[in-house]
């Protein structure tokens, strides 16, 4: 009799488990169904770096499924991208969505979806960094986290720069003493490399003092007109640089900048102190 009691005692503790774990698991199972979808950026901030250049190029922002991954399928979740207002990024100028209607969708039993932008490098301002600042909202299913609702984007111009070489250049003359003599002047020029975009040319005259008229007259050397200048993005620029008799600078109405598709550089200088001018182009020797 008693194994009977204790046999009895034993089924009823077995059947009583048995119903607190399917109670259980259909309270999680219910808590997984009543569980909305959630998406979010993979990150909050980030650096976008783009070499000027003149080109469009791309930036692709992922935005994640960040719950609903256990589930054996997803639906299609679009949300809306809105540019907050702390962006000093401006669309239509310093960016340009391909998404269309403003939306990123995460496709159907996909865990990520892509957000595509367009930069004209154009129009980076590389002393000026933008910032981007984009949010996620009223998705169509489900809800956005909050710590993954906001990205930050900087958008960051870099130049990069690779002038030298050997160089062939032509030297139009509007002014010197030996006039119309020597001019126009062609002759073969190094460039060289002092530093991060810094360049210097031993005789910037184009030949006028190095092995021209006024090596002769004045004794002037491959020294005597030695100039140091930057190219910033394609832009030629240079300060406090002299020839023997004062300080030249860029010609006023000149043109100083590289032709970033042939490589040629162009450069319009004017001295100071008796006012010899021209306007060198120098045309990359294969």
């Amino acid at each position: 009799m008693k194994n009977t009691k204790l046999l009895a005692l034993i089924l009823f503790s077995m059947l009583l488990t048995t119903s607190c774990v399917d109670d259980d698991v259909q309270e999680v199972e219910g808590e997984f169904a009543t569980t909305p979808f959630v998406i979010g950026f993979s990150e909050t901030s980030r650096d976008a770096i783009f070499q000027v250049d003149g080109s469009v190029q791309t930036l692709e922002i992922p935005v994640n499924l960040i719950n609903g991954l256990e589930y054996a399928s997803s639906p299609n979740i679009t949300a809306s991208l809105i540019v907050d207002a702390t962006s000093t990024a401006v669309p239509g100028t310093d960016f340009n969505f391909t998404n269309p209607s403003q939306t990123v969708t995460i496709e159907e039993d996909r865990d990520f979806g892509m957000i595509e932008l367009t930069v004209d490098t154009d129009n980076i301002d590389v002393d000026n960094s933008k910032t981007l600042v984009l949010r996620l909202a009223e998705p169509s299913v489900g809800l956005v986290a909050q710590q993954f609702q906001t990205i930050s984007i900087e958008i960051i111009g870099l130049c990069v720069s690779d002038l030298a070489g050997m160089y062939s250049v032509t030297t139009t003359y509007g002014y010197h003493d030996f006039l119309p003599a020597y001019n126009p002047n062609t002759m073969d020029i190094e460039v060289v490399s002092v530093g991060d975009g810094l360049y210097e040319v031993f005789d910037f005259s184009g030949g006028l003092y190095s092995s021209g008229p006024y090596a002769d007259a004045y004794n002037t050397g491959p020294t005597s007109f030695t100039v140091q200048f930057s190219d910033i993005c394609n832009n030629i620029t240079w300060s406090g640089q002299t020839d023997p008799w004062g300080a030249c600078i860029p010609l006023d109405g000149g043109v100083n900048a590289v032709n970033p598709t042939t490589g040629v550089i162009t450069i319009s200088w004017f001295c100071e102190g008796y006012g010899e001018n021209g306007v060198s182009v120098y045309t990359p020797i294969d």
